[in-house]
């Protein structure tokens, strides 16, 4: 087991889960139904729900019930820095919005970045559109 001198980067929250799904109204009326999420953002690509001081990203896709990627917020988040990090450790990060996307042994899509990305605003506000 890794201590913490050994981490890459040191996970500090779950920032989002981005499921695929079939329908994507019906999945946003059940999540929110079911478990009180709320709606941060809505297109037709996509929909964001929050809770706590995270996020379930839905999007239409070719598997649906499966998760597509989730993302772990860290502190400190400062883009060259993890990218050289994760570079010394062969990871081939591919840069996106204030985060990285690597892959695990497995072929998952792990997002690393700043652990309020997207968040910040609104859970402040406790999901409520300003």
């Amino acid at each position: 087991m890794s201590s913490d001198h050994e981490a890459v980067c040191r996970a500090r929250t779950v920032n989002h889960v981005a499921i695929s799904v079939s329908d994507l109204r019906r999945s946003k009326e059940w999540y929110c139904r079911t478990f009180g999420l709320t709606v941060i953002q809505e297109s037709d690509e996509s929909v964001l729900l929050g809770f706590g001081e995270s996020m379930l990203v839905l999007r239409p896709g070719p598997n649906p019930g499966t998760i597509s990627h989730f993302m772990l917020g860290i502190d400190g988040y400062v883009a060259p820095e993890l990218a050289a990090r994760l570079k010394a450790e062969h990871l081939d990060p591919q840069e996106d919005s204030d985060s990285f996307h690597v892959r695990d042994p497995d072929g998952l899509d792990v997002q690393v970045g700043d652990r309020m990305l997207g968040l910040s605003g609104f859970v402040e506000n406790g999901f409520q559109m300003k």
